[in-house]
């Protein structure tokens, strides 16, 4: 096996070759492991996909909360960020399968309490809980690396990153016939049920991966690490409400970016540190962190955007909704003030004609939960399933960086589509298929390079650090959508028939083609950042191995397949 490089003096950790693979056992063995570890990977976007979009039904529920509530959101990215670190490096040292039960049933509870309380303090509490299930997507990516057969796991890394279909197809057409026919809390009951499913599962069926990484966990380091991020998803995700230029908004930025700073002077100095900086900064890892980070801006802001603009009223029905309670309350007033009726209605009928508005909303869909996931979200998932499995496939017959630059091309394409295309649900239905092979192409390829790019020792702090990455990503991407749509609000001009003047007002979370149209080609410009960054990266060239390179074992038929890629590429 070879050695991580260290800049420090002291002995690197000392790791067992034997992880348990599962070499020799039936295809029928090795693909029912693989399905219970999918789950796993299946639970970030799953309750993404069914709480997120129930916001405005949770919010009632806690009446006193106000635009405090977005903190059910903010404190999932919070605390996920912060901890995801800490629960990679505890499944390298302790064994990955005992830290996703840990996680898993840390989760269970949380989801537990949100389901049953009716305190605000708690429900965070829960939802603080529930934010582990970002480290459970690291330990996936390294379980999977010790346990599956060498020739599966790129195509197994595929599928696990895509998932079974369960958060992107059925995620949003339950989670709307749930909140339709039930309240809020059945969303949290469901996904309790799927953890009380899936835990005995794992517990009775998926055997622990043999691996251990014998050294001191560095304690110091991660709650530095973890606090520093903290403080940056912070202002990332409240910077909006708080003013971006505020001192005590911006402060948190500073303090967390000096706070990363001690955690690196930090980590160069011990013998053992919690991930090795030499490490992190080779361009290979490096690169594969870049790309992760653009592609999720793009990711969180195609959510974000096609949510908003599928679940818009359409245009006439919205316009008429304004105009009528526009003319109610000018008729309630002229009442009020002793008008006679046949004053009233030619006043009435004077600003009807004179009411307009700043665009004519051609993007807004006007659909439900349920509809948004039959007419788009389950096709764009289909593309996703498929291109998965088949990114992984290709990376092992011509190296993992076809398919990323095909990815990043198909993200790219997508966001440009996207601009020109938005008149209907069909044309967006086919801007998301395009996108949807996209994320597929790119949720394969990113974790298989970092599989190819750490030794084995590394995998689950290296794999929470592409998450990491990733979370940033899609923050920043939406927080960037902030200020577009700040200058791009929908407004209703109504003219006084009295005096003459007229009176524009903003239509709360309604905004602008343009708002939306600028939002598409910033995700663009994303993505054709992270198409370059692809294009000229080193790493990848080579047949995928499934960590080879590192892990000192030779393919059958290729004995030199493990020296061929350079450390640094």
């Amino acid at each position: 096996m070879s050695e991580t490089a260290t800049p420090n003096a002291g002995p690197p950790p000392q790791v067992s070759d034997d992880t348990g693979r599962l070499d020799g056992a039936s295809k029928g063995k090795i693909f029912g492991i693989l399905a219970i570890i999918v789950l796993f990977s299946e639970v970030v976007p799953l309750q993404y996909a069914m709480i997120s979009a129930a916001v405005p039904k949770i919010a009632p529920s806690f009446p006193d909360q106000g635009e405090n509530i977005s903190w059910m959101i903010v404190i999932l990215g919070l605390t996920g960020g912060a901890v995801s670190p800490l629960i990679g490096k505890l499944s390298d040292l302790y064994g990955k399968k005992r830290m996703l039960l840990a996680c898993s049933v840390a989760f269970l509870a949380g989801t537990l309490l949100c389901a049953t309380t009716d305190n605000w303090t708690l429900f965070l509490a829960g939802r603080a809980l529930q934010a582990v299930a970002f480290g459970m997507t690291a330990i996936v990516y390294g379980l999977i690396r010790d346990l599956m057969p060498r020739k599966f796991i790129p195509v197994a890394i595929g599928v696990s990153a895509t998932g079974l279909g369960l958060s992107a197809a059925l995620a949003p057409v339950l989670g709307g016939v749930l909140t339709d026919h039930y309240s809020w809390r059945s969303l949290f009951w469901f996904l309790a049920i799927f953890m009380l499913v899936a835990i005995p599962l794992l517990v009775i069926f998926v055997p622990e991966t043999k691996l251990r990484v014998h050294q001191k966990l560095d304690w110091f380091g991660a709650i530095v690490l973890g606090l520093g991020l903290a403080m940056i998803l912070l202002y990332i995700s409240q910077g909006e409400n708080w003013g971006w230029s505020e001192p005590t908004a911006w402060g948190y930025a500073v303090g967390g970016l000096i706070v990363i700073g001690l955690w690196v002077v930090w980590e160069k100095r011990q013998d053992q540190p919690l991930i090795d900086m030499k490490l992190l900064t080779a361009p290979k890892v490096a690169a594969v962190i870049a790309i992760a980070f653009v592609a999720n801006m793009i990711i969180g802001m195609q959510n974000y955007l096609t949510s908003y603009m599928a679940q818009t009223p359409e245009a006439d029905e919205l316009k008429g909704q304004i105009t009528a309670g526009t003319l109610a309350q000018t008729e309630a007033g002229a009442r009020a003030a002793g008008t006679p009726d046949g004053m009233i209605a030619g006043l009435l009928d004077n600003m009807r004609q004179g009411i307009s508005f700043n665009d004519d909303l051609n993007y807004a869909l006007g659909f439900s939960m349920l509809a948004m996931a039959l007419h788009l979200a389950i096709w764009q998932s289909i593309g996703s399933m498929i291109s998965g499995p088949v990114a992984g496939a290709w990376g092992q017959r011509r190296g993992l960086r076809q398919p990323m630059i095909a990815g990043m091309s198909l993200l790219s394409a997508g966001m440009l589509m996207y601009v020109f295309l938005h008149n209907n649900w069909q044309v967006m239905l086919i801007c998301g298929v395009v996108y949807g092979l996209g994320f597929g192409m790119y949720y394969s390829a990113a974790p298989n390079l970092m599989i190819e790019a750490v030794p084995q020792e590394q995998q689950g702090i290296a794999s929470s650090m592409l998450v990491v990455a990733q979370s940033f990503g899609a923050s920043v991407g939406v927080a960037l959508l902030s200020p577009i749509f700040t200058r791009n609000a929908f407004e209703v001009s109504v003219p006084n028939p009295a005096t003459g003047q007229i009176t524009t007002n903003e239509i709360p979370q309604v905004y602008t083609t343009d708002g939306y149209v600028q939002g598409f080609w910033l995700a663009l410009v994303a993505g054709l950042i992270g198409l370059a960054i692809a294009i000229v990266m080193k790493h990848g060239r080579n047949k995928a191995t499934g960590g080879l390179g590192h892990d000192g074992a030779v393919p059958d038929g290729d004995p030199g397949a493990a020296a061929k890629e350079p450390a640094n590429a």
